[in-house]
């Protein structure tokens, strides 16, 4: 039976798993050889995920991450049994697992703690890179990568189409506002979000971002023309090395997709290079069938995220995390 420290240990490094706006929706409960995947349904986005299917995908992601962090300790976990929350609980069992014992180290748990999102701008890669990518992509049968110029052109254009198509809608744009933190003083900086210096922002661009992408403010400069040339980025996309499109069975659910995806960003990881995730793309219909015909997703398959990857200049800052006291239940 894990102590109470092995346990938080053990959360700590199952909570470095990518979420979508850095909710950190899982929960976690120990109970012998009982482990229980919890989801805090208050950190869900309305605007921005209707459907769930992200914030499911981030729990999937942060159960790969339980696993490999209890193979460290030779620790295995069974394939997790899900159950139906009832709709009106805050903290809903998403499913459970046993603990077993004599299980191998994952070789991708060295690169948790390296894993970074980097949204600035790359610097050129070298050979050595695109034939460790050519390599990743033929050993996965779910994963295209593009490592032309045209390819990266294409995903930077089609990730700005696809971004402002989701921040016209003044709800998600709301929503992801508040979900921006523009300066160490929020009170919020080293818990969740997307903070302006995991975001790449100069201060000239913080400062300019906190004033301007406010809701109100961004809607006047949405209908006078000047709120897509604000929020373009395809000037840093168009440095990246690769696009990786990651694609998973239509009929698989988002959680088991969410394991794939966490485990793909750790492969890239371990190969040395940073990605940034464009999810806009895979979330738009349009920016998906896009993908689907230009790089030749087999039928079957959805997109289930596209990456833009590279060397960045300088090691990522790693980004917030919610404290272990309020991941674990007692």
């Amino acid at each position: 039976m894990l102590t109470r420290a092995q346990q938080e240990e053990i959360v700590a490094e199952a909570s470095r798993a990518p979420s979508v706006h850095n909710v950190q929706p899982a929960r976690w409960r120990f109970d012998g050889d009982e482990v229980s995947l919890l989801e805090d349904r208050s950190r869900r986005l309305p605007a921005g995920d209707p459907s769930g299917r992200d914030t499911a995908a981030s729990l999937g992601a942060a159960f790969e991450g339980m696993r490999i962090a209890l193979s460290t300790r030779g620790l295995s976990l069974s394939e997790p049994q899900h159950t139906a929350p009832a709709p009106s609980e805050r903290i809903a069992l998403v499913c459970t697992a046993r603990l077993n014992g004599a299980a191998a180290t994952d070789p991708l748990a060295p690169f948790v703690e390296r894993r970074r999102a980097w949204r600035g701008k790359f610097v050129p890669a070298d050979g050595a890179t695109a034939t460790a990518l050519t390599a990743l992509a033929a050993a996965r049968d779910d994963v295209i990568i593009g490592t032309s110029v045209d390819d990266v052109h294409a995903a930077a254009r089609l990730n700005d189409s696809c971004s402002w198509e989701f921040l016209s809608d003044s709800a998600y744009q709301a929503e992801l506002y508040e979900w921006m933190r523009f300066t160490p003083d929020d009170p919020r900086w080293n818990r969740d979000g997307l903070t302006a210096e995991c975001l790449a922002m100069s201060p000239v661009e913080r400062a300019a971002a906190k004033v301007f992408f406010r809701p109100a403010t961004f809607q006047v400069l949405r209908l006078i023309g000047l709120g897509k040339p604000l929020v373009a980025e395809g000037g840093v996309a168009r440095t990246a090395s690769a696009v990786v499109v990651l694609h998973r069975p239509e009929k698989e659910a988002p959680f088991e997709s969410g394991r794939a995806f966490y485990r793909l960003w750790l492969e890239l990881t371990s190969i040395g290079v940073v990605a940034c995730p464009m999810s806009s793309i895979a979330d738009s219909a349009r920016g998906a069938s896009d993908v689907r015909v230009r790089w030749g997703v087999p039928r079957g398959n959805r997109v289930m995220n596209v990456l833009r990857v590279g060397r960045a200049p300088s090691e990522p800052p790693r980004s917030a995390r919610l404290p272990v006291e309020e991941l674990l239940s007692s």
